[in-house]
């Protein structure tokens, strides 16, 4: 039994896995992959025990709207709509989203400030 993969996760698989990128791309779509699944780690352990679900409702529509950004930089990457050099840049903006994402925060809690 083959488990489909997320839609969100794909494009992280694919840019980690495309011959034609250079190892730059690679890396930042393995952190890409890591951040993914941290986030879900949060969402399912954290994120639904913190009882706030309107925080957390929040959290994974941010969350969303994030990855939905890696999604789109595959595609015009992939449709030679955009360099390699290009995607880098970012990429790299993207995936330093991601590992920033409040689910990184030990109190739970958003920044205020």
């Amino acid at each position: 039994m083959t488990a489909e993969i997320s839609p969100y996760l794909a494009p992280f698989v694919k840019m980690a896995s495309d011959g034609r990128l250079g190892w730059d791309v690679v890396v930042l779509a393995g952190r890409g992959i890591s951040a993914y699944a941290s986030a879900q780690l949060w969402m399912l352990r954290d994120g639904k025990a913190s009882g706030d679900p309107l925080r957390l409702a929040d959290a994974i529509e941010e969350f969303g709207l994030v990855v939905e950004k890696a999604s789109d930089l595959w595609s015009d990457y992939d449709d030679g709509k955009m360099s390699e050099a290009d995607l880098l840049v970012q990429l790299d903006a993207v995936v330093r989203q991601l590992e920033a994402w409040p689910g990184d925060d030990p109190d739970g809690a958003a920044d205020e400030s």
